[in-house]
């Protein structure tokens, strides 16, 4: 069932929203109507596995849908529900033409928690509850004229610093043909926040004045450094560029020629994916690095080809150093094991024996489906009704696998324990861990047969069977245990080119995520729960300019890129189960027109 919701972002573009839901869900019956939601989107991210009510704020608490539509969501629910809602619900409000309700709302229906997944968010709580606290309760509150007007001259001011911030890193680095690009985009923002202070029916003329000062005192402070470049002369500033890269590129040897080996040619391996249009040739020589400067042409111009190049150069040579300088921060033998008693570890047993037995009792779809989330999410294994609904979007794709690249960096100054060195620090552990995770995709294809074929006591055995294996492997794991494998330690990132153009994309489109899968679950636009809230590790996720949260949308940037990046632990990088990652994306023009891609990054970590 395709819904089309009226959503107006600043490009004035209406969306029609893919409306995926469960296999026999009741929100998949024609019965339904769209209801706009208010969603929450708390700051900074670290609040989602880290939350202090004295710092965090929800930046969506007073939006209006008018100023803030990215803060809203259109869901189809059933009319009668809908009907119900609008007598019952706490968080529902009108203003003008625009009526909506607040996600929390959807709450005080028990069917609705089933049928929008959001129990996976739940069992997740449930199972790692010792390594995060989450925002317990993000219920709906009114809010006064005088926090609406805050609210908004906040968001203005952060949607101002994220325009402006990569202007200002184009001055750093000299990307002048990017920082052209992006000054035609902030300048077009720009007018689109004085028409949004002109209307918003918050302010006194007093107000609105002092706002359009104050968002013009910043802009000049956030970009004096792109100024001050524009007056120097193009040779020069080209100069600047290829120096300044090659700096960059001497730091990067450097960097690899201080580690071990092992991860030097892991490196120098992974180095192939530095674009050959610049062809800096780095490979081993003996027992040294070799590689070539970089040189600017001489038979084609600077400006934009070469630049452009430079741009998608940098970008790689980026992530490599970034890899590279987090490896020389591990543990090499050097790992001082913990005794089992000090460690913390999540129940696996009781929390697979409570959804076990809570399907031993009743024989519902939604126990069966809790039960297999629940394997899933402990042992990292793909969401089967996930995987239909990915392969159901990957026939309407354009492009059906966009491979993207991926690389580790470092969390906090944290050192990493690579997967080698877990593996070889407890060889019994890292087995048992291996038979859980096979076990696991035993599991969730013994519940796909149950789903499809109806309860028989013979499937229901071998399944119990199997649980009991798992709990016998789960009690061992913490009697064995001495390394903290449970703790984020390093960060994972994936970024992905969109669109194969040689040059800057001035097209005004808005990209979508229509699903995404990580660690065991998975996430449609049609969950009530936001991106952070069913993924607590997601540390960014967005273009070059503009963030995808919470419901991941975003206008496109000229590099037409997308990035996510992710906190991970040892537990999640080492596992086999999740070695990959999916994500759909739904590209819109000013026209219209819709295109769609499968993003795809695989990842073995050494």
């Amino acid at each position: 069932m395709i819904n089309c919701v009226q959503r107006t972002l600043s490009l004035n573009i209406t969306l029609c929203i893919l409306g995926l839901c469960n296999i026999g869900s009741a929100l998949a019956l024609d019965n339904t109507c769209d209801a706009s939601f208010q969603v929450v989107n708390y700051t900074p991210q670290v609040c989602y596995s880290e939350y202090n009510s004295n710092t965090c704020v929800d930046t969506c608490k007073a939006a209006d849908p008018e100023f803030q539509p990215l803060c809203f969501k259109s869901l189809s629910i059933p009319c009668d529900t809908l009907t119900d809602l609008r007598e019952t619900a706490a968080g529902f409000q009108q203003r003008e033409n625009y009526s909506w309700f607040h996600v929390s709302d959807l709450l005080t229906y028990e069917a609705l928690l089933s049928d929008l997944n959001i129990f996976q968010q739940q069992l997740y709580i449930e199972l790692y509850a010792e390594f995060i606290n989450p925002p317990s309760y993000f219920g709906f509150s009114p809010a006064s004229d005088q926090f609406r007007r805050e609210n908004f001259r906040l968001a203005l001011l952060s949607s101002l610093e994220r325009l402006t911030t990569p202007l200002r890193y184009a001055a750093v680095y000299r990307r002048f043909t990017l920082g052209v690009s992006l000054e035609n985009t902030l300048n077009n923002s720009f007018l689109e926040m004085f028409r949004q202070i002109d209307t918003f029916p918050y302010f006194s003329s007093t107000q609105k004045s002092e706002l359009k000062t104050e968002l013009n005192s910043v802009r000049a402070r956030q970009v004096r450094f792109w100024q001050l470049l524009k007056n120097y002369e193009a040779e020069k500033i080209a100069s600047g560029r290829v120096n300044l890269l090659n700096r960059r590129l001497e730091t990067y040897v450097s960097t690899l020629k201080s580690l071990p080996i092992e991860l030097q040619d892991k490196l120098i391996n992974k180095s192939s994916n530095l674009p050959d249009d610049i062809n800096v040739q780095l490979a081993k020589c003996g027992n040294d690095i070799c590689f070539n400067k970089i040189v600017a042409p001489s038979n084609t111009l600077f400006y934009p080809d070469f630049d452009l190049q430079l741009l998608n150069f940098e970008r790689v040579l980026v992530a490599l150093s970034n890899e590279a300088a987090a490896f020389t921060n591990v543990y090499d033998g050097d790992y001082q094991v913990i005794e089992p008693s000090l460690l913390k570890s999540p129940d696996f047993a009781g929390f697979i024996n409570n959804k076990l037995a809570d399907y031993k009792a009743l024989h519902s779809h939604v126990n069966l489906e809790r039960l297999a989330t629940a394997i899933n999410i402990a042992y990292l294994s793909k969401n089967q009704t996930g995987k239909e609904i990915l392969a159901s979007l990957a026939q309407q794709s354009d492009i059906t696998e966009n491979m993207g690249l991926s690389s580790i960096a470092a969390l906090d100054k944290k050192p990493i324990l690579l997967c080698k060195e877990f593996r070889e620090i407890n060889p019994e552990l890292s087995s048992i861990q291996q038979e859980s995770f096979d076990l696991a995709l035993q599991g969730r294809e013994l519940i796909s047969l149950i789903t499809q074929g109806g309860y028989t006591q013979v499937l229901m055995d071998q399944l119990t069977s199997l649980i009991t294996r798992l709990n016998e492997l789960a009690a061992r794991s913490v009697v064995i245990a001495n390394i903290e494998q449970f703790m984020d330690d390093r960060l994972l990132t994936m970024s992905w080119s969109l669109f194969d153009l040689h040059e800057l994309n001035e097209n005004k489109q808005v990209i979508e995520i229509e699903y995404f899968e990580y660690n065991g679950m998975f996430w449609t636009p049609t969950m009530s729960a936001g991106l952070s809230e069913l993924f607590p590790a997601i540390e960014s996720i967005g273009t070059s300019i503009n963030s995808m949260l919470p419901n991941g949308i975003a206008t496109n940037s000229p590099l037409n890129d997308l990035q996510i990046t992710l906190k991970q632990s040892a537990y999640n990088a080492c596992s086999l189960n999740n070695q990959e990652i999916n994500m759909v994306i739904k590209v819109t023009d000013e026209q219209g027109s819709i295109s769609r891609q499968v993003l795809t990054s695989k990842f073995e970590q050494i």
